[in-house]
């Protein structure tokens, strides 16, 4: 059984609390706790349709019972109240609204679902290609040409006169105050102001979805009745960068096709895992970290996950992937003295062996008797770095997600000539006492392979930037590897600012004593593996398994 909610997904961005959106509809699956990830379809309905439209209460609550999420969207331009001032701009905003609401609640993968003029709000968001969640449309019962479609539907020279009255009402500044009304049996009904109008149903507007349909690249499927119902352009084949599927009959063969055929969804649902928030004491400090664990599975494996600089165990990247990884093991994201822009400025690179040992310590003690150590970015200079010195018996694997460099020699490349002043100022700071207050201030910029360059200001304590970036700092992953007795996996997308395949060579050069080293690459993805998190977690399962678990 699937659970029923009323959501609102604006968000009042300018203080002024006004809030034009009413609730959207949103059903999700029985027992479905907040963050778990889960493939969701947003439905964007019809014109004049409203979310409550049958559509949703038909595969609503149907899909939520096979264990996915389904938001029916309130769009501005809903019913006729709505769509009076309303123009083709808000529908895209109003479907990052909701994308940004349903991420916020772990809901990473989604489905746009649009039927009639909501196929056009549907590609239209796809086609600005800037929101990697978007894994695929559905369009149903497409309409393409608006302005063909309300010709049609009142009658060409009826149309006309409208367009006429709109444009007129338009050039002498009443665009927003002359209501235009299109009323038919059959088709689209409207009533708007005139520029309104203007906007989404004259020849010259921008709501063509063949237009938007030249620049989708998701995984695409196409619903009708009939295929001579179908816009000629969706008849044809589809390309090698765009797959299309195309399906005729009744609305009830819909289901199926949504998570069976299209897209194969059921191989993304997984189990519901427990959550804890754990701490533990270390010398100086209390520490909290977030354990994650099946909910039918006794497992003695924990993955322990380190994040990069100045994050943390609330790491998105560690959210998203913890789940995953957790449908088999345990799966721990620790806090250390380096977490968060503070613990930044002022830990030392020793602080965090203490770190680490408690968190074995705990492990441990939960009867965990096998730890594979998995660091993103810095946080893989953090786990090779330990296990070089510890070499923990219960450690039998460690994978670096998307390694730092060697970190003098790195931030010495992007600091340039300020390097040396840098260096020289922070000792005079440590031999004055003030190693701790007194602040290196450096502006950088990232040396290759970073293809942006980009610039930004690095600020330090002394004491801390010296042990960790210092001429003499012990901080070279290409070292730190070199001690690796066990598995080791290297992981990054091929954009990423600190890796590419020369780097990820000198590594595996590195890593002679391990008894394997394996790399996987995500093309195109950047640095902090965005929209491939659920991947990257599976491939780290498949590997520990293959590799650590023997």
């Amino acid at each position: 059984m699937s659970s029923f909610h009323l959501v609102n997904v604006w968000r009042d961005v300018d203080g002024a609390g006004f809030n034009p959106m009413p609730h959207s509809l949103l059903w999700l699956p029985d027992g479905h706790s907040i963050g778990q990830p889960r493939p969701v379809f947003v439905f964007l309905h019809s014109w004049g349709g409203y979310p409550h439209d049958d559509f949703a209460q038909t595969f609503g609550p149907q899909l939520a019972d096979k264990g996915f999420a389904f938001l029916s969207l309130s769009l501005r331009r809903r019913g006729g109240e709505g769509q009076l001032m309303s123009l083709p701009e808000h529908d895209r905003h109003d479907i990052r609204l909701a994308i940004d609401y349903l991420a916020t609640n772990g809901f990473n993968d989604v489905y746009l679902i649009g039927e009639e003029v909501g196929c056009w709000s549907a590609g239209s968001y796809a086609a600005e290609g800037r929101d990697s969640r978007v894994k695929g449309i559905c369009l149903v019962d497409p309409v393409d040409n608006l302005s063909d479609w309300l010709a049609a539907s009142i009658g060409k020279k009826a149309y006309a006169l409208k367009l006429r009255e709109a444009a007129v009402a338009a050039r002498q500044g009443a665009g927003m105050d002359y209501r235009i009304d299109c009323l038919a049996d059959a088709g689209p009904e409207v009533t708007m102001q005139a520029s309104a109008f203007l906007a989404w149903w004259a020849p010259q507007s921008l709501t063509r979805l063949s237009d938007a349909w030249q620049k989708t690249a998701v995984p695409s499927l196409i619903f009708a009745e009939l295929e001579s119902e179908l816009p000629p352009f969706l008849r044809q084949s589809s390309s090698e960068t765009h797959r299309v599927d195309r399906h005729y009959g009744a609305r009830e063969d819909l289901l199926d096709l949504l998570h069976k055929g299209a897209w194969h969804l059921d191989d993304d649902l997984i189990n519901n895992t427990g959550l804890e928030l754990v701490n533990i004491d270390t010398e100086d400090c209390s520490l909290y970290g977030f354990m994650w664990s099946p909910e039918n599975i006794n497992s003695d494996v924990a993955v322990l996950l380190m994040h990069g600089l100045t994050s943390s165990p609330m790491s998105s990247l560690f959210l998203k992937m913890a789940p995953v990884l957790a449908q088999q093991v345990n799966v721990l994201a620790m806090q250390s003295h380096r977490s968060g822009w503070s613990g930044h400025e002022t830990a030392l690179l020793d602080d965090e062996l203490q770190d680490f040992d408690g968190w074995m310590d705990h492990l441990i003690a939960r009867g965990i008797k096998r730890v594979v150590l998995a660091g993103a970015s810095i946080g893989s200079l953090s786990v090779g770095r330990y296990q070089s010195i510890r070499q923990h018996p219960n450690i039998v694997g460690i994978a670096h997600l998307m390694p730092t460099a060697d970190c003098p020699e790195w931030f010495r490349a992007a600091a340039g000539e300020l390097y040396d002043g840098a260096v020289a100022a922070a000792e005079a700071a440590i031999a004055d006492g003030d190693g701790e207050t007194y602040l290196v201030d450096v502006d950088i910029r990232q040396p290759p392979p970073s293809l942006s360059r980009g610039r930004f200001r690095w600020t330090q304590r002394a004491a801390s930037w010296l042990s960790w970036w210092g001429p003499n700092a012990d901080s070279c992953n290409s070292e730190h590897i070199a001690a690796a007795d066990v598995p080791v996996l290297l992981l990054s997308g091929t954009t990423d600012s600190y890796n590419n395949a020369e780097r990820f060579a000198q590594l595996k050069e590195s890593a002679a004593n391990a008894p394997s080293v394996d790399e996987i690459w995500y093309e195109d993805i950047d640095h902090g593996l965005a929209g491939v998190e659920a991947r990257v977690a599976r491939d780290l399962l498949e590997w520990l398994n293959r590799r650590c678990l023997d």
